[in-house]
């Protein structure tokens, strides 16, 4: 199975790469991780990257592409896990990594729909996820 992240340019370790739960990776000595990385499922693209920028707008509070500078898209090969993240995201291990895109680039398209979507009304649901489906990740 394919799955998507993102991560500060850098920090990916790929099959070596733990997730961590909250300001964890922030305050030495609380270090705390997940049983594997989270993600998203990319069985269905339009989905994944929705609950991608879902994760990144309503929980880590970037709205706008500029706020992606120095992140990256990862795409990786894995094997998902029988659990759910702290974010109800999805678990997964790496068996091989096949992509690692600058973000900015990618969020800009992904937030111009979801804008269309959410905001002009432009794109009903079904529309907004058929769209995101030919966002191009190469």
């Amino acid at each position: 199975m394919k799955f998507i992240r993102i991560d500060m340019k850098g920090h990916w370790r790929g099959n070596e790469h733990k997730s961590s739960v909250g300001v964890s990776s922030f305050v030495a000595g609380y270090e705390n991780f997940e049983k594997g990385i989270s993600c998203y499922d990319m069985t269905r693209k339009g989905m994944a990257l929705d609950s991608l920028y879902e994760y990144w707008r309503e929980i880590a509070m970037k709205h706008d592409a500029e706020e992606y500078e120095g992140m990256q898209i990862t795409i990786f090969e894995g094997e998902k896990l029988d659990t759910e993240g702290s974010d109800w995201e999805d678990m997964a291990v790496c068996k091989k990594t096949l992509a690692e895109l600058d973000a900015v680039e990618i969020m800009e398209q992904i937030i111009e729909l979801y804008e269309r979507h959410e905001y002009d009304q432009e794109l009903d649901y079904d529309e907004y996820l058929e769209e995101l489906e030919k966002v191009e990740l190469a």
